[in-house]
């Protein structure tokens, strides 16, 4: 039984990676989709699924929980943002 659990585990932690998202209604007035893309193509995609959730806060004022400091990063990193505050909870 702990053999089929724990990759299932894994699974749905990889999946529930993202866990909210908030954007403020200013967000609509971020950078253009071209240098978006741009930015995206270069940001590593792969994180460990070590379960540390962290709740952000990144530089075009919005926030978000991540179940680790690793996809805040590769979030902000696809957004073309900042970090500005990562805190455990």
């Amino acid at each position: 039984m702990r053999k089929l659990v724990a990759p299932f585990a894994t699974l749905l932690l990889t999946c529930v990676a993202g866990l909210t998202f908030s954007a403020p209604a200013h967000a609509a007035s971020q950078a253009p989709q071209a240098e978006v893309a741009e930015v995206a193509a270069v940001c590593p995609d792969v994180c460990a699924t070590v379960y540390e959730p962290v709740r952000c806060r990144f530089s075009d004022g919005s926030t978000a929980t991540f179940s680790n400091k690793c996809f805040a990063m590769v979030h902000a990193c696809k957004r073309g943002i900042q970090i500005v505050h990562c805190a455990r909870i």
